[in-house]
């Protein structure tokens, strides 16, 4: 039996989604960065794969980065001490590997999750509306069960937003509206059309109209499949030149195990767009002045006090009925009349903002509070570190 590099008393393996590339895993910058962070810090940081897992021994094939040599290496390691997941999937099949993968950590002893990856959208929407503090923050959000869910909504709102329960990015997202809607939801009888506008599972630009809600529907089917989808309200989530944007908020835990937050910024969607994602062309601004513009200096002060107190609450309500957390990305939306939404929470979130923001220390502790959480549950009794640890 090959004898692997090093023993797992200081490791930290960062699990990734497996892909055709050499090494077999995307990221590779924000990686590279955790190892060689990691290595002035007394931590041996590797990256691998669900399937670089050898039950048998037990043991992993992961990848370190070789500074000297400026390139990947592959190497066997015992199982790591801390497991930071990064694991994204898009097949089923990679969320099969994941799972066991998953599964057969969490009965290692030896082995501890830096963080349990929370469920989707509906679950942790269920979840905060049962905690009861978050309520007047929650948009009506129910499970697209039919299409004759969607024209019932319609009938009574005129208008609502389609997001796959599982998605990301803004891919997948729609605005169907019937014509006539007022912004309020109701609806002129007079006018019988319909349009939609959002985007793909493919991140591409989607507008079209329908002369009637069967046509509509006939299309929607089509364009979900089998695909799992929420109804929620809309909420005009625009500046006053009529630019869709929301609020990112990065909150995470310290080298004392506390939480912290790490930064905001303002997500800036193209002129004409529905979401504000980054991927799909959006810009970052500073939240201050952004808020200060769209809202005056008095409101602006009481809504960013708003906003940062519920960045705080949230992980506390989440992590009471999920399992540790180490860091929530956190979506919010401002309305046009200054009232705040909790849009979306991520558990594993990019950290793009700051580099757009060129937030230096922001930059810095994005990258670094993981692995000063990471040394900070190493210290921690393994009774106390694996407080409510549940399957997902």
């Amino acid at each position: 039996m090959m004898k692997p590099d090093r023993p797992n008393e200081s490791t930290v393996g960062i699990m990734t989604t497996q892909t055709d590339e050499h090494p077999p895993f995307a990221n590779r910058g924000f990686y590279r960065r955790l190892c060689l962070l990691g290595s002035r810090s007394g931590l041996m940081v590797f990256v691998f794969t669900p399937q670089g897992i050898d039950w048998s021994r037990p043991q992993v094939t992961g990848y370190v980065y070789d500074a000297a040599l400026k390139e990947w290496v592959s190497r066997t390691f015992d199982l790591p001490a801390i497991v930071y997941d990064r694991c994204f999937f898009t097949a089923r099949r990679q969320y099969a590997d994941y799972r066991n993968a998953l599964h057969g950590l969490k009965r290692q002893s030896s082995v501890r999750l830096l963080g349990h990856g929370l469920k989707g959208k509906w679950d942790v929407q269920q979840a905060l509306r049962q905690d009861g503090r978050f309520d007047r923050h929650l948009p009506e959000t129910q499970p697209l069960r039919s299409m004759r869910t969607l024209a019932d909504w319609l009938r009574r709102r005129g208008e609502a937003i389609l997001k796959p329960r599982d998605g990301s990015q803004g891919r997948g997202v729609l605005l169907v509206r019937r014509e006539g809607a007022s912004p309020a939801g109701t609806v002129n009888a007079a006018s019988a059309a319909f349009t939609v506008r959002g985007r793909d599972p493919r991140n591409r630009a989607v507008a079209c109209g329908f002369a009637d809600a069967g046509a509509l529907l006939r299309w929607l089917r089509l364009f979900i499949a089998q695909r799992s989808y929420l109804l929620q309200q809309y909420l005009p989530l625009q500046s006053q030149n009529g630019d869709a944007y929301d609020v990112r908020a990065l909150v995470q835990k310290d080298g004392g195990g506390r939480w912290k937050l790490t930064g905001m910024a303002v997500r800036r969607g193209q002129n004409g767009s529905l979401t504000s994602n980054l991927h799909g062309g959006g810009t970052v601004e500073p939240i201050g002045p952004f808020m200060t513009r769209e809202f005056g200096p008095v409101r602006a002060e009481k809504l960013l006090h708003e906003l940062k107190q519920l960045a705080m609450g949230l992980p506390e309500a989440l992590e009471s009925c999920h399992g540790r957390l180490v860091e929530l990305g956190i979506d919010f939306g401002v309305d046009t009349d200054g009232n705040s939404w909790i849009l979306e929470v991520n558990s594993k979130p990019g950290r793009s903002i700051f580099t757009y923001l060129q937030d230096d220390q922001a930059k810095l502790d994005a990258l670094a509070n993981p692995l000063r959480y990471a040394r900070y549950l190493l210290r921690q009794p393994s009774a106390q570190a694996n407080v409510r640890q549940r399957l997902p």
